[in-house]
């Protein structure tokens, strides 16, 4: 399948930058595959964000292999991310590094077509962008929303995260007092959505609804055309209520937890 006949590759090959350009601020460990599959090492202890991605529906078992190799021994928890069902060769690369675990995605998309989400009203928040300055409450704002410890996100300190063309993140505050998060990156007609998080005692106010709907209205303010996200079963009905609608699954293969 070529990229003619396959629009969603544009999406998650985008997804898949997003990560390569991260990696390359946060340690320098970013490479890319002949056919476009990237590895990505955020420095991150986190599965999720040291990863090798294919952008394609069809991945290459050898590119997969190949990169991983360049790895050995992966001293950080890391997987291998492709579109819909692993084939079995796929399957088979990652169960001789020891990554079993398959987890399902849902890749959510809303075109600028659709026109713009209303904004919601939800007394007493602001959604702003964060400076340079105010990365480190950012990032432990981060953590407090997936629950994890604070050096998980340490990586989103780093200052020179804000000369990445295209990337803004986002607080939501009530009072001046952080509730929740976000993250875009925005690059051609492609606006990414990620960190959408709400602090465990703020949540189910619509205070990640509102969040989500100010950075999609910003993407396509920022000339972006379609909107995409990797939603979790809790955010998934959110997104829909916003006008995104589920493409496919992203597997995201893991070692047992």
């Amino acid at each position: 399948m070529n990229q003619t006949n396959d629009p969603l590759m544009t999406v998650v090959s985008a997804y898949a930058s997003v990560f390569e350009d991260l990696a390359t601020v946060a340690t320098g460990r970013a490479r890319r595959g002949p056919q476009g599959t990237v590895l990505a090492i955020s420095g991150a202890p986190v599965a999720s964000l040291n990863a090798i991605i294919s952008p394609g529906a069809e991945p290459s078992a050898e590119e997969i292999m190949a990169l991983a190799a360049t790895e050995t021994p992966w001293e950080l928890p890391w997987s291998i991310q492709v579109r819909g069902v692993p084939s079995p060769l796929v399957a088979q690369a990652a169960a001789g590094h020891g990554l079993t675990q398959f987890t399902r995605q849902p890749l959510m998309v809303r075109h600028s077509s659709q026109g713009l989400p209303e904004e919601p009203v939800v007394d007493g928040l602001r959604v702003r962008v964060v400076p340079v300055d105010e990365l480190d409450l950012y990032a432990r704002t981060v953590a407090d929303g997936f629950g994890t410890p604070h050096e998980v996100f340490q990586a989103l300190t780093d200052p020179n995260l804000v000369k990445i063309d295209g990337l803004a993140f986002y607080l939501a505050e009530l009072d001046g007092v952080p509730v929740g998060t976000g993250m875009t990156a925005v690059s051609g007609d492609m606006a990414g959505i990620f960190n959408i998080t709400t602090l465990p005692d703020h949540r189910r106010r619509g205070y990640g609804r509102a969040i989500t709907v100010e950075m999609v209205r910003a993407g396509f303010a920022a000339g972006a055309g379609t909107a995409y996200l990797y939603a979790s079963e809790m955010g998934e009905p959110v997104y829909r209520s916003i006008g995104f609608r589920t493409e496919e699954y992203l597997t995201v293969i893991t070692a047992p937890s």
